[in-house]
């Protein structure tokens, strides 16, 4: 296609009239002679005096619309604000260089209150692994949470000790539209009660993999969500729950107008059953489903449906007789019309179950009966299943080989890596007798922060090894950890850290600080290490 057919007519016009006022200034200095090009280029005249004026007025009824619209947006924040809170997740005690007793790690997130009797609903990953968690609701008020996981669909329900609470209702998830306006409230970077809106981007996005979760069906949206938004609501115009804010995509780790959220249909769903029964009970059925596209509904003369990508022999489907390339429409008495109707479906019937499974092949429908399995978390328990209802079949996956320059590879946004100049390393006792901390590190790369989203303004120094059996292995320390303190020292750079760990003795204690980031979230540590 030739590339000025694409030029939009808006920029024509704008050309059109840049054209015409070099035409307007070309004809001045013509019809003004010689004295007009000396005016022009800047001998003795004076500039006729500039009066500005008013092009047009807006009207009564414009500025009463734009303070109602401005009205409007503030009672919508005041609506929801006070059912959103703020959570704090902390693990163990340590003892600080004087004497009291601190976190050892911590992390902080958002939530939203469900009921008024104290069910809080956040993500699972805002609280996992955590010992404590911490409700701090608007008016200050703050309560210790028992916490009920779903680390599979990354929603968790707090319960607190607590009554007559403001809560939020869900909106329905499936009516969205993208362009319909949408506001977020949470505590990004501890900034709690923080009120974003935008608008709803997309629907239906898919995240193979974040983390150690895979996302198979995400709203897309432009308001504006950081770290610590993850676990707050996200809202329509009627200040209802439309999703669970969960994730960016970003290469600096903060807000880049991608946010992603769990549909509220979804949260619905688990929050019922955490509720209820205390934990989720899902099946298996092996088959890797994918959303039927609009050109493919309109082929099939269906509304919907989903496309079996994979059914092997040897999972229920595949031994039932459902094949690659079938269409499932019905599974019991429930119509599936999206992978996430068939996923969601799994969580209606229970393993070992047998039930009806319609499909469409070709222009023929079939109905196989299909004996459920038993669904296994690979996050939290190992197994090798690995198709629908499971993480996706051949995700990347980070691995700690032997061979340190080996595993530099994988890491080319780490400065230091082989080929990228000099390495900062430490051993747990170094020839000469001097203790080392034990860790690989790097300074910080925009790869780097794009790989461990680690927001654009945080400085320091990037773990990319951590030795077997040294110091940083005994505190915890992983690499993507960015090390910002030690022994009382800033830690701005790799050489910084080296600098700091040169007068250590063994026997030694001293305070090291790191933090850990992650999609939403972020964990604080502040520790001793003995060396």
């Amino acid at each position: 296609m030739n590339r000025m057919n694409q030029i939009p007519k808006s920029v024509y016009l704008t050309l059109g009239s840049g054209f015409a006022l070099g035409a307007i200034c070309m004809a001045g200095l013509v019809m003004g002679g010689t004295g007009g090009l000396s005016k022009a280029f800047g001998q003795s005249s004076r500039l006729p005096d500039f009066e500005p004026r008013t092009i047009s007025a807006p009207s009564r009824e414009s500025i009463a619309e734009v303070k109602n619209l401005d009205a409007f947006y503030a009672n919508l924040a005041a609506f929801v604000s006070p059912a959103v809170v703020d959570i704090r997740s902390t693990s163990g005690r340590d003892m600080a260089a004087d004497g009291s007793r601190v976190p050892v790690s911590g992390g902080e997130g958002s939530g939203f209150i469900l009921r008024p009797d104290g069910y809080i609903i956040t993500n699972d990953h805002v609280v996992a692994g955590f010992d404590n968690v911490k409700v701090i609701l608007k008016d200050g008020r703050e309560f210790e949470g028992k916490v009920t996981r779903a680390h599979e669909s990354d929603i968790a329900v707090i319960k607190i000790n607590a009554n007559n609470l403001p809560t939020l209702a869900f909106g329905d998830s499936d009516k969205l539209k993208p362009g319909q306006m949408a506001m977020a409230v949470g505590s990004p970077f501890s900034f709690q009660q923080s009120v974003t809106f935008g608008h709803i981007s997309a629907l239906g996005r898919e995240r193979t993999q974040i983390e150690d979760r895979s996302y198979p069906d995400m709203i897309q949206t432009d308001t504006a969500i950081n770290m610590g938004n993850s676990g707050g609501p996200l809202c329509n115009i009627d200040g209802q729950v439309v999703g669970l804010n969960t994730a960016i995509y970003s290469p600096s780790g903060t807000s880049a107008g991608i946010g992603l959220a769990i549909p509220s249909n979804e949260v619905r769903l688990i929050a019922d059953k955490l509720i209820e029964k205390g934990k989720v009970v899902r099946s298996f059925i092996g088959v890797a489903p994918e959303n039927l596209t609009d050109y493919q509904k309109q082929q099939r003369h269906i509304n919907g449906g989903a496309l079996v990508q994979e059914a092997r022999e040897s999972d229920p489907a595949g031994m039932a007789g459902i094949r690659k390339d079938d269409i499932i429409v019905r599974v019991g008495q429930t119509p599936v019309n999206t992978q996430m109707d068939l996923r969601n479906a799994m969580l209606t019937y229970a393993p070992g179950s047998t039930v009806d499974v319609e499909v469409l092949r070709g222009t023929d429908r079939k109905t196989f009966k299909v004996k459920l399995g038993e669904y296994k978390d690979p996050g939290l328990q190992g197994n090798n299943n690995s198709r629908v209802f499971q993480r996706g079949q051949g995700a990347p996956q980070f691995h700690f080989p032997s061979d340190p320059e080996e595993f530099f590879k994988d890491f080319p946004g780490i400065q230091g890596a082989p080929g990228q100049g000099q390495r900062h390393r430490s051993t747990p006792v170094s020839p000469d007798g001097k203790p080392h901390l034990g860790v690989g590190v790097g300074n910080i790369t925009d790869d780097a922060r794009s790989e461990y989203s680690i927001p654009g303004n945080v400085k320091g120094a990037i773990v990319g090894e951590v030795t077997p059996g040294s110091v940083a292995e005994s505190l915890g320390i992983q690499p993507g950890d960015v090390i910002l303190s030690f022994d009382g020292h800033s830690i701005q750079s790799a050489s910084d850290l080296t600098s700091a760990m040169a007068n250590v003795k063994v026997g030694d204690s001293k305070r090291i600080s790191f933090k850990r980031f992650g999609n939403g979230s972020i964990a604080s540590f502040d520790m001793d290490a003995k060396f």
